[in-house]
């Protein structure tokens, strides 16, 4: 503790800080910019804290109680306040390379073995891809041009160019080869994630991750690989008129992704929290599975592929769909933001019109094609698809994000979450027959990432916490939101708006996985439990106690996280690394955005393949259905092709 109190911020974290705000929306920066004036007059602190002083003015106590007035207030505003400033200030310390907390609390921010000078990949990298310049591509034609290099991108790239047609990705991201990848928050953050790791929604409620990068979110994701469960492939079949999806081709196409990206349960290595899940399911009765990697079967103890495999042996589509693709002749295309589709008046896809910025320098170009893919994801599809002029109402609807509640155990024993695979177990007990409820999964969480989750409750509190970094565990019950949703919108900048709202059974259902969470923790040996809840202290087994899951104590505890639920003004914070269904496909215009092919209803030739297809959220981790579905849309374009070039033929032997 003392160690820690010692520790000081300086120049190095307010820069840091800087560099945090400046990554941030601008709407969200003069938002900041508006209630630190505020803070600065006397009026206006007066206002917001109490007191007829600058906050400046303050004492450092007095500015802390000002924080926890904040954290416990009624007004979701101040609540706001209070998880806005918390976040910005713990990205800032935790994240920046210098950072002298670091080693006090037992964690290397840099992978330790990768970036070690003597280490060398158990797996030889393969060539970097070659980026296409504007001038290369400029009023060029292709067959296909597709937005994205993701999960739908990756494969629908793949799948066309094999078929023999000309293929553009255009990749708003800058691509980095596994050699260039920098294994630590402060540089991957912002090259690979959206909004440098840190979309919010617009009240705040919920914090979502979202790969930016070369390859999409299988970049950067945790190696999840399961399939799509055969209830919710019922229910889109059924419900939403698309039968594909219980057919034998589709049961196919999971084959086919599982096999492409080698997934398989073989070469699992549990790490410390994977195995305090084991070890509390077991000891409850629950369930308890191994997820299949997509690995190859290889162990990867990595726990630093949130910021892209340097080892080249995660399976994203870097590495497998993407080298397909440029095995058969597809181009490529990075740094450029496609503006808008191309639409004649036959309402027609045609091309693109594109930002490329290429070495500090900006240029708009055209290019062109018989065919347009949108795999952008469900953050940037539905803005494509808008400043196309696309006006079909599911277009930025029905968002879905299987929100999550982290909740984290403490631990006698170090568990140290940082080392070794990231996600390897999930339990799916909560699930109804219908396949709707929760499934809980282990994520790997750096010290930014816990002490922003963790409610702050004061510095000495704060700083004890962290100093136990070493000795936590986190847990998330991820839910399958059935009937909440949201919505996807664009401020003057073209930065995402995002609003969303859990309805009160979904929250209900939440909170149910938050106290089997909690069972769990206890089960498993934690001494402390936290849940995130702001209004909820944690609760603590004391020295002469056994840790029981009847000890009376914590079955009371356990009854008020029920108790407290999810307050609707945000007293908690939500996690989020999945974003589905902003442009659902279906049978009809009138309940969807796309056909079963994935053609737009109101553009020829456009078509949509990423997660924002889906026509509910999938209960579970959405890259193997994304990659499954882009092989069946592609397969819709081979055939669109075919169609067109025999229409063809046939005019021309007429003449």
């Amino acid at each position: 503790m003392t160690e820690y109190l010692k520790l000081s911020g300086g120049a190095s974290h307010r820069n840091e800080l800087v560099q945090v705000l400046a990554r941030a929306p601008v709407r969200s920066q003069q938002s900041l910019r508006i209630v630190l004036n505020l803070l600065s007059s006397r009026v206006g602190s007066f206002i917001l804290t109490g007191h007829a002083k600058p906050f400046k003015s303050l004492t450092r106590r007095e500015r802390e109680a000002v924080f926890l007035k904040w954290k416990d207030s009624s007004f979701a505003a101040f609540v706001s306040l209070y998880k806005a400033f918390h976040g910005v200030s713990i990205t800032a310390v935790y994240r920046d390379p210098t950072c002298n907390v670091h080693p006090a609390v037992g964690y290397p921010i840099y992978d330790p073995v990768r970036t070690a000078p003597e280490y060398t990949s158990p797996r030889e990298l393969k060539d970097r891809y070659k980026m296409l310049t504007a001038d290369e591509v400029e009023n060029k034609h292709f067959d296909v041009i597709i937005i994205g290099s993701g999960a739908g991108g990756g494969v629908c790239a793949a799948e066309l160019a094999k078929s023999g047609h000309s293929v553009l990705v255009v990749e708003q991201a800058t691509y980095l080869h596994e050699s260039e990848l920098q294994l630590f928050e402060r540089s991957a953050y912002p090259a690979l994630y959206e909004q440098s790791g840190a979309v919010r929604t617009e009240d705040g409620g919920c914090v979502m991750v979202a790969g930016r990068a070369f390859g999409g979110g299988t970049t950067v994701n945790y190696s999840v690989s399961l399939k799509l469960p055969y209830t919710v492939r019922e229910e889109w079949a059924k419900k939403h008129g698309l039968p594909h999806f219980v057919s034998p081709k589709f049961a196919d196409d999971l084959d086919r992704v599982y096999e492409r990206i080698g997934a398989s349960t073989e070469g699992i290595k549990h790490n410390g929290p994977n195995q305090v899940m084991l070890n509390g399911c077991r000891y409850l009765g629950y369930n308890v599975f191994d997820i299949p990697q997509n690995t190859g079967g290889h162990s990867h103890e990595c726990g630093w592929c949130y910021c892209g495999c340097a080892d080249g042996i995660k399976n994203g589509t870097m590495n497998t769909w993407l080298r397909d693709a440029e095995a058969h002749g597809a181009k490529f295309l990075d740094r450029t933001r496609v503006l808008r589709v191309l639409i004649d008046k036959k309402h027609c896809a045609t091309g693109v019109e594109c930002l490329v910025q290429h070495d500090g320098q900006s240029k708009k170009i055209r290019i062109h094609a018989q065919r347009v893919i949108s795999s952008a994801g469900s953050l940037h599809t539905p803005g494509v698809l808008q400043r196309s002029g696309l006006v079909n109402t599911h277009i930025g609807r029905n968002l879905r994000l299987h929100p999550g509640s982290m909740l984290f155990g403490f631990f006698d024993q170090p568990i140290d979450m940082h080392l070794g695979s990231i996600v390897t177990t999930f339990n799916g007990d909560l699930r109804s027959k219908e396949g709707y409820g929760l499934i809980l999964e282990i994520p790997t969480i750096s010290p930014s990432f816990l002490g922003s989750l963790l409610p702050w409750r004061g510095a000495a509190k704060h700083k004890e916490l962290m100093l136990r970094y070493r000795f936590a565990s986190p847990l998330v019950p991820l839910l399958r939101d059935y009937d909440s949703a949201g919505t996807i919108n664009y401020d003057a900048d073209g930065d995402v708006v995002i609003n969303y709202n859990l309805t009160s059974d979904d929250r209900k259902k939440l909170v149910g996985g938050m106290v089997r969470t909690a069972m769990i923790m206890c089960a498993a040996g934690a001494r402390e439990i936290h849940t995130g809840q702001l209004g909820m202290e944690p609760f603590v087994f004391r020295e002469d106690e056994e840790i029981r899951v009847d000890n009376p104590r914590f079955q009371r505890w356990k009854s008020q996280i029920e108790s407290y639920g999810l307050p609707t003004k945000g007293n908690i914070t939500l996690v989020s690394a999945h974003q589905l269904g902003t442009c659902r496909m279906g049978d009809s215009p009138a309940n969807s955005a796309t056909k079963p092919t994935g053609e737009t209803w109101e553009v020829k030739n456009l078509y949509v393949a990423d997660a924002s297809l889906f026509p509910t959220a999938s209960g579970v981790n959405p890259m193997v259905t994304t990659e499954a579905i882009a092989i069946h849309v592609a397969a819709s374009i081979t055939e669109s092709l075919k169609q067109s070039s025999t229409e063809v033929a046939q005019a021309m032997a007429k003449l």
